[in-house]
């Protein structure tokens, strides 16, 4: 990518949703650990990736700060810059594939924009097939706002790492949890907490999350995304040898 200005790697839309916590103190010292013995994929690969999938995935494809990364996601040869594509294969080459061809024709086949069908996945008012809150699949009443939700807004608090979000929300989002992964990487996180963010509150849920966004998203854009999402989640596990609890999911 020739301009910053279109970089979706440059993690300039990060700062817009993350900032550091003042009350909480600075974050834990020392750059963030980087796995040396897979030299695939390193912890900053992981967050480059994590910071085009938490745009694409949280906000609206007209929202300007998604603009870059769906540049990017579109283009012919994105699958080729995707961090660690080369150890993801055909996955990561079909995904998005799949995006490009979905986002041409949707329109027509499905009868929705692109806006429509984030719209319908994420927003509402109908019923989401697949809500982006991880309380949804880990809580026994699969609500918002429940105990994964005061989980992770401990490791915030923890992390000194402080939302700004448009309107009150659950922390647990799933785009969210990727941007405020992406966010505590280039700040310098510790090791055992970027750990902590994925192997105990969002690698648990998360498959089955992605699982039913891709039956609820077919023949859009946002299948090839959904399949992307998984393939890069299953590389970073095996790349940097996570071990993500087991929780029971009740959605």
């Amino acid at each position: 990518m020739n301009s910053a200005t279109h970089d979706p790697f440059d993690g300039s839309h990060l700062d817009a949703v993350c900032g550091p916590d003042a009350a909480a103190g600075d974050m834990a010292e020392g750059s963030a650990e980087v796995p040396t013995e897979v030299p695939t994929l390193s912890l900053e690969d992981v967050a480059l990736s994590a910071s085009v999938l938490g745009a694409l995935f949280y906000f609206d494809p007209d929202d300007e700060r998604c603009a870059a990364a769906l540049a990017f996601a579109l283009s012919p040869d994105a699958a080729t810059q995707w961090p660690g594509a080369d150890g993801s294969g055909d996955a990561v080459n079909q995904a998005f594939a799949l995006m490009r061809r979905n986002a041409e024709t949707q329109e027509t086949k499905r009868g929705e924009t692109l806006h429509q069908t984030f719209a319908r996945l994420m927003v509402g008012p109908g019923h989401l097939v697949a809500p982006p809150w991880g309380s949804v699949y880990t809580d026994p009443e699969s609500v918002i706002f429940g105990n994964l939700t005061l989980d992770v807004r401990a490791w915030l608090r923890e992390n000194g790492v402080k939302m700004h979000l448009d309107l009150r929300e659950p922390e647990d989002h799933f785009g969210l949890m990727l941007t405020m992964f992406s966010w505590a990487v280039r700040n310098g996180a510790s090791d055992e907490a970027l750990r902590e963010l994925l192997e105990q509150h969002l690698l648990p849920w998360a498959p089955r999350y992605l699982e039913l966004f891709g039956a609820g998203s077919e023949g859009t854009f946002y299948e090839g995304l959904g399949a992307l999402a998984a393939a890069t989640l299953a590389a970073w596990v095996d790349a940097l040898d996570l071990e993500p609890a087991t929780r029971r999911l009740y959605r």
